[in-house]
C-alpha cells in the first residue's frame, strides 16, 4: 500500500535532478521506500527522484496526516480508470491556474464545505442538471464574484 500511496504522492512531481543510490538514502528513506528497493537501480532517474521527494514528505507528516493521506489513496484506489483520469485532468488544470486563481478556487471549496449537507447536495444537484453553456455561465460569474469579494 505505501508503494502505491507514494505514487499518489508523486504524480505531479517533476525531475529534479537527485536521484541517488539505494545505500546513499537514509533508513528512513529505506524503510519508506522498502517495495522499491529490489527494482531501484533499473528505475528511472525521474522516478526515483520522485520517491526520494514523496518519502520525504511522507516522513514529514505526522500521524494524522499519514491517516488522511491513506484514506485518500483508498479513495483514489476505488474509482474507475475513467474517474481517476477525469481527476488528474483537473489537477493538471488546476495547478496551471495562477496562485490568485487556486488561492479563489480553495476559498470557494472552504464555503463550499460549511454548507450544510442538504444544502451541498442541492447545489451538487443543480450544477450537474446545467449544460455546458451554463456551467461556463456559472463559472463566469463566480470568478466575478471572487474578485469583487477581494
Amino acid at each position: 500500500m505505501k508503494k502505491l500511496l507514494l505514487s499518489m504522492i508523486l504524480l505531479t512531481s517533476s525531475h529534479l535532478g537527485w536521484a541517488v543510490a539505494w545505500d546513499e538514502l537514509s533508513n528512513d528513506q529505506q524503510r519508506v521506500l522498502g517495495a522499491y528497493q529490489d527494482s531501484w537501480e533499473a528505475l528511472p532517474e525521474t522516478r526515483k527522484d520522485r520517491l526520494v521527494l514523496g518519502s520525504d514528505r511522507w516522513l514529514s507528516m505526522d500521524g494524522e496526516q499519514r491517516q488522511q493521506m491513506q484514506k485518500r489513496f483508498r479513495k483514489w484506489q476505488s474509482l474507475d480508470l475513467s474517474q481517476r483520469e477525469q481527476l488528474l485532468q483537473r489537477w493538471q488544470a488546476f495547478s496551471q491556474l495562477s496562485p490568485e486563481q487556486r488561492r479563489q478556487m480553495r476559498k470557494g471549496l472552504s464555503r463550499f464545505n460549511q454548507l450544510s449537507p442538504e444544502r451541498k447536495e442541492r447545489l451538487r444537484k443543480r450544477f450537474r442538471n446545467l449544460s455546458p453553456e451554463e456551467r461556463s455561465r456559472a463559472f463566469q460569474r463566480m470568478q466575478r464574484r471572487a474578485r469583487s469579494n477581494r
